[in-house]
């Protein structure tokens, strides 16, 4: 399979990636410089291709190249971003945002 676009929709609080059968996808609220990623979803058919984790990616380098960072509310999102020290620097220390 080609490798799919992760593209940011705003107007639904996602960034989704079009793949077989539906969308896989991100939901996420924004508060100021911060991504608060809530949830993500593929597709039951497609689980376990790695698709979540090209979705966990994108989301990473997105927020990197617009200097914000990412609070993983999704377990998904906050066990990929351990697995992937690179991107540590994307992810909001404790504590952080102060809200």
């Amino acid at each position: 399979m080609e490798t799919p676009t992760v593209r940011d929709d705003p107007q639904r609080n996602r960034f989704v990636m079009a793949v077989p059968g539906g969308e896989a996808f991100a939901t996420y609220r924004r508060l100021d410089d911060y991504i608060v990623v809530s949830h993500t979803e593929v597709p039951a058919a497609l689980r376990g291709q790695g698709l979540g984790s090209r979705l966990a990616e994108a989301l990473f380098e997105h927020a990197r190249s617009r200097g914000e960072r990412i609070v993983p509310a999704c377990s998904f999102i906050a066990d990929w971003a351990r697995q992937h020290p690179k991107y540590q620097d994307v992810l909001a220390q404790r504590g952080e945002p102060n809200r």
